[in-house]
């Protein structure tokens, strides 16, 4: 047996239906916890920016907003 032959193939996941899931299928439940969430990475991004140094990241800068 090769290891081609014994590749199991896992199911694609729908990252939305697996959220919603999460929140038995309440989308403002599930809304809400998506944005209390990007609150928390925003502020994890914001405590990064002060403490990294511009020679640190050779000039990256990171964006809160998508370009």
């Amino acid at each position: 047996m090769t290891a081609e032959q014994i590749a199991i193939e896992e199911p694609e996941i729908d990252p939305v239906d697996a959220a919603l899931a999460l929140y038995h299928g309440d989308a403002r439940a599930t809304i809400a916890a998506a944005l209390e969430m990007l609150q928390f990475v925003r502020g994890q991004l914001a405590l990064t920016e002060a403490a990294m140094s511009q020679g640190f990241g050779r000039g990256f800068r990171p964006a809160y907003e998508p370009e």
